[in-house]
């Protein structure tokens, strides 16, 4: 390798290490109890330098990531400046109304990431933006969140396709959906009352389904069921204690 490709790559690894971001959040994703008026999550900073933090809050399922005040909820602070190794209580506050109150709602909460100039030749600053999901639950909402996924009902039509759909006013997420080993989707954030449909490869009658569900704190439960070629979705869904 000449000396000229060596140097590229010794430069854009740095730059690379430069731009890997320094702030974290304590969560991969916030369930915010309608039983109280608000919720908090910790963002630290994990450099050397203060970085600046620019925070807001959006509808789920709006790809827009601009700004937006429209929604009963503020998020306090909005702007933080973060000290070196420092961490912050990012709270948000809920105004009482305007969200439904017989479903989950699914909000996106974004922390961008400003790195302070530091005086340098050949320097590169980029401004890194993280986003994760924001699931507001009404308070004396029917079922147990934990157990929605055994409630969520499974139906194979024919050898075409598998679907899927949610009764419960919860949020499922899901990851590793298998039907016999075979991979149908590797993730898949399913809204209340809402479906879905994978297309099937070829399949016995009977097959074996598996897949795994988020829980609240961001950790993973495995589940299963035996399906078979049925005019009727079941809800035979079991934990995965060992094997199915």
């Amino acid at each position: 390798m000449s000396a000229l490709k060596v140097a590229m790559l010794v430069a854009l690894s740095g730059w690379m290490m430069a731009a890997a971001g320094a702030v974290s959040l304590s969560g991969t994703r916030l369930v915010f109890d309608g039983r109280f008026p608000q919720a908090s999550i910790e963002v630290r900073n994990r450099g050397d330098h203060e970085v600046l933090l620019q925070v807001w809050l959006k509808e789920g399922g709006n790809d827009d990531d601009t700004v937006s005040g429209a929604l009963p909820f503020v998020v306090t602070p909005h702007l933080v400046r973060l000290p070196a190794r420092g961490r912050e209580q990012l709270r948000l506050l809920y105004q009482g109304q305007g969200m439904p109150t017989d479903r989950e709602s699914l909000l996106h909460l974004y922390v961008l990431e400003i790195p302070r100039r530091v005086e340098g030749v050949q320097q590169l600053s980029i401004a890194l933006r993280q986003r994760i999901n924001v699931f507001y639950r009404p308070q004396q909402l029917p079922g147990d969140p934990a157990l929605a996924p055994e409630s969520l009902l499974w139906e194979r039509k024919g050898n075409r396709a598998l679907r899927l759909s949610n009764p419960t006013p919860f949020y499922a997420a899901l990851q590793d959906v298998r039907l016999d080993g075979v991979l149908l989707g590797d993730y898949l954030l399913l809204a209340p009352g809402a479906g879905h449909d994978w297309p099937l490869p070829a399949t016995p009658a009977v097959a074996q389904l598996s897949f795994k569900a988020l829980t609240d704190y961001g950790g993973q439960r495995g589940y299963c069921a035996r399906l078979a070629v049925s005019a009727a979705p079941t809800p035979s869904v079991q934990r995965d204690k060992e094997h199915c």
